[in-house]
């Protein structure tokens, strides 16, 4: 046990110390005020019992004392004949109570609370060991079930959580780097070639591929940016959530596209306005997404479908294609961030990897769904968006 730091109960800086000295103010002053009440009670005995020897005698209060005048007797606060003790005496004795109740519950207060927040303590030094290092360990969670149990608990879960982010954040890192240094790395290796022989160079085209690396350069940083955001749910600029007429909203972005030459955009709406919360540019963009993946993959044929489900109160966004599909294995997989499948995705069909991750992300802050539903042939992708309640 560690002795109690007197500094400390001069100027506490820890809980212990603080709630050990509020115990002696406390003790102190419950002593105070017990003596004092003792010795006005002894005053009024001892008047009354001089009175009643005056009155009827010493022989009838012969063996019959009070209790209060015995503890008082005790006390030293009245002579064993009687009469008052001295002053002095009297407050030596006040003096050395005062003194020892205090110390007492100092001494046994420190050293309960001692007992009580050493788990906490432990458990601090070893949440700090823990986060610096970054580790996977855990705390080891008490089996008494009681306060420190749940702040143990908590602590885990926020290192599990700080741990997810973390490695979220490298992969995501590592993965940016990677995609925007083959871009620049095709750039200069284009530039070095054509300045190697300049007057062998077709310098048109060279402007032109290296105008369309810098394109995707843009279209790279602009939804690395746009994800950064929807991370910390605060889109970019100030919008705020509206009511948004699906209905429009497809057939706006369908007379906006202009789809390759092989590929037929068909449309299936429901021909009455179909509301929801949300912001239009981003619903915008999860349409634009899911329209880019379906064209890039698309045989001959990309088809939206947009319906109301009335039971679940939910506006559906469906965009089909006729192309390869996604395997069963990767239908989660194909949301996560720079993920190309290899029979349908490759850095030259002009996507990033992040149009799907975008539109899911997108779909999450709108308190909706995006999916992938099983077909038999071709990609299914499917949005669910909650309608505003009625009022």
């Amino acid at each position: 046990m560690t002795r109690p730091d007197l500094s400390q109960l001069v100027r506490p800086t820890t809980v212990r110390a603080r709630l050990t000295r509020r115990a002696a103010g406390i003790s102190a002053l419950g002593t105070v005020i017990v003596l004092g009440l003792v010795t006005v009670f002894s005053a009024h005995e001892f008047g009354t019992s001089k009175d009643a020897s005056d009155s009827k005698g010493a022989a009838s209060q012969d063996g019959v004392d009070s209790r209060l005048l015995e503890v008082c007797r005790g006390l030293g606060l009245i002579g064993s004949d009687g009469t008052r003790a001295h002053p002095a005496i009297s407050g030596r004795i006040w003096l050395w109570a005062i003194a020892v109740v205090t110390v007492v519950a100092a001494g046994t207060c420190w050293f309960a609370l001692g007992s009580v927040l050493r788990p906490v303590e432990e458990a601090r030094s070893y949440f700090s060991l823990l986060v610096s290092d970054a580790s996977t360990h855990r705390l080891p969670v008490p089996r008494d079930g009681d306060e420190l149990t749940g702040l143990v608990e908590t602590m885990n879960s926020g290192l599990h959580r700080l741990q997810t982010t973390v490695e979220q954040q490298r992969r995501f890192v590592a993965d940016a780097s990677h995609e925007l240094r083959n871009p620049l790395a095709a750039l200069q290796a284009e530039l070095e070639i054509a300045l190697s022989r300049p007057e062998e160079a077709d310098w048109p085209e060279v402007v032109r591929a290296a105008l369309g690396d810098t394109r995707r350069l843009q279209h790279l940083t602009e939804d690395l940016l746009l994800l950064a955001r929807l991370d910390l749910d605060k889109p970019s600029g100030q919008q705020r959530m509206e009511n948004v007429d699906l209905t429009d909203l497809v057939r706006e972005e369908a007379a906006r596209r202009h789809p390759p030459a092989r590929v037929t955009l068909d449309l299936d709406v429901v021909p009455r306005p179909l509301v929801v919360r949300g912001h239009p540019a981003l619903l915008a963009r999860v349409l634009g997404n899911l329209l880019d993946n379906a064209e890039r993959h698309a045989t001959s044929r990309v088809t939206v479908r947009l319906r109301h489900d009335a039971e679940e109160r939910q506006a559906v966004l469906e965009v089909l294609d006729d192309g390869p599909g996604i395997p069963p294995a990767d239908r989660d997989r194909v949301f996560e961030r720079f993920t190309r499948l290899d029979t349908a995705r490759t850095r030259h069909t002009g996507g990033t990897g992040l149009g799907l991750a975008i539109a899911r992300r997108i779909t999450a802050l709108h308190q909706g769904t995006l999916t992938v539903t099983p077909t038999g042939k071709g990609a299914h992708l499917t949005t669910r968006l909650p309608q505003p309640s009625r009022r």
